[in-house]
Formats: structure tokens, sequence, C-alpha cells
């Protein structure tokens, strides 16, 4: 399919993963999860870093400098909506990955704080109320926190303008930025160490969700344990000798109150 694409003259995308549809304007958001200097076109593996095109526009290290290309570290998500009754579409990026730390307004350039930085966005989904789901599949932003979940509201493709980003080839891209997210965006669950937050799922009635913690721990081994959960004692070593080693698992989340989930 890859292949077929690129006979067609499809852009290359920095990483798809999940894709949904907003159910209240039919706009189409996709996770572009990241490219790197390993990138050849784009994901992973090769050896040249991914060129910088209109969708894809970033390339900066892991200090947030655009002055040395290392790749689309933080990733971001991409959206679209077709024309009435054509072929035609228009689009722009609904969020850039970074880390708040990020100072540069051509690497963080939808400002995201404390509250809402994210990395690698990978799980995407819209519950039937028109709520954004955002999961990140991260290990560019692993040394500060752990994989995560994001709520959204999202607003709607051209809420934003077009951004011009430069880079270390000297040249400046021009693309299209949603309108920055600010408090609309926030995090709304955070992982145990080496795990991916993947799969999201509500009851009819919004007020029970599933959420699977997949391989915690995953950089560890028997003697340097990453993680013990969901085993409570939190002695990593200990719960290994007793063969309580951390597990992939699903967890069931509801508020005190009974409440509709993410309001």
């Amino acid at each position: 399919m890859c292949i077929a694409a690129d006979r067609a003259g499809a852009t290359k995308m920095d990483r798809p993963e999940w894709g949904g549809v907003n159910p209240h304007n039919s706009e189409v958001y996709f996770a572009l999860t990241n490219s790197s200097s390993s990138s050849n076109g784009r994901g992973q593996g090769g050896s040249d870093s991914a060129p910088r095109d209109a969708a894809n526009p970033r390339s900066y290290n892991t200090t947030g400098n655009p002055g040395d290309a290392k790749g689309n570290i933080n990733g971001h998500v991409i959206r679209w909506r077709e024309n009435a009754g054509s072929t035609g579409f228009v689009w722009d990026i609904y969020a850039f990955g970074a880390r708040a730390a990020y100072t540069d307004a051509q690497v963080n350039v939808s400002k995201l704080d404390d509250s809402n930085d994210f990395s690698s966005p990978d799980g995407l989904w819209f519950d039937k109320r028109g709520m954004l789901w955002i999961q990140t599949d991260d290990g560019a932003y692993t040394d500060v926190t752990n994989c995560m979940m994001l709520a959204a509201i999202p607003g709607k493709v051209g809420d934003g303008g077009s951004v011009a980003i430069g880079g270390a080839d000297g040249l400046s891209v021009t693309t299209y930025a949603g309108a920055q997210p600010g408090d609309k965006l926030r995090r709304f669950l955070v992982g145990v160490p080496g795990s991916e937050i993947t799969g999201v799922a509500l009851t009819p009635d919004n007020r029970t969700m599933f959420v699977n913690i997949q391989h915690p721990g995953e950089s560890g081994d028997l003697t340097n344990l990453q993680s013990s959960w969901p085993n409570p004692n939190g002695n990593a070593l200990a719960d290994a000798v007793a063969g309580q080693r951390p597990r992939t698992a699903t967890i069931v989340i509801t508020r005190d109150d009974g409440g509709e989930i993410g309001v």
C-alpha cells in the first residue's frame, strides 16, 4: 500500500497511527507520531532526516532547537475537511506536540504548557459527544513524564492561520496551524513507566471509560524492573521474586460523583 501511495504521489507523513472523524462536522483527524534523524522518508528506520514540507514542517533537536535538524521529535495531529460536492479538501495541523520547556515558537507552535504538553500522539478517538481523546506512545519525553492520555474540545479546520517555520536548511516552510488549544486541551491521565496508553471505549451513558495500559516496564528486566504495576507493593524486585511482574491490563475509570467522563 505504501508503494502504491508513493507511486500516486501521495504526501509522505511522519509515522501515521490512529485516525478519527469528528461526529459533529465530519472533519478527519490523524495522529502523526514522529520522525527522527534515523528516518528514511517518513517514519522510522533508514539514515537520512526526513525533508520538511507543509504537512510535516518541523525539524529540531532534543533541546527544541530548530537550527539543528533531528526530525519531528514530538509529532503532531493533522486534520482535514472535504469540500462539499468535490474531491478537494482543506486542512491544517490541529496541535503540534512539544515540551512546555521548548520556548521557540517555531517548535512549540501550539504554545503547550505544563497542563497539556505531549509527545508522540498515537491513539486518537472521538466519542459521540465530539470530545477528542489523544493517547501517546513516546520515548522522547519519558525523562520527565510517562505516556499519557489527553482530552480535547477541538475547534475546526481553519480556526487558526498560516505559520512560517524555519529550519537548519535555511528555508522557511509555510504551514497551517489550528488555533492554539489552550485550556481546551488537558492531560487526563498519565501511565506507569515503560507503558503505552492505547485503546479507549466509553459506555453509552459516558460514565465509565475503559483504557489499556500496554507493556508496562517495557525497558526493564528481571534484575532491574522498571515497574511492578499493577501490584501495590511498589518494590519492583520483591514483586518480581513473588511472581508479580508488571502486566498489561485494562483499567476502568469512573467519576467519584458518578457523572460523565471528561466534562
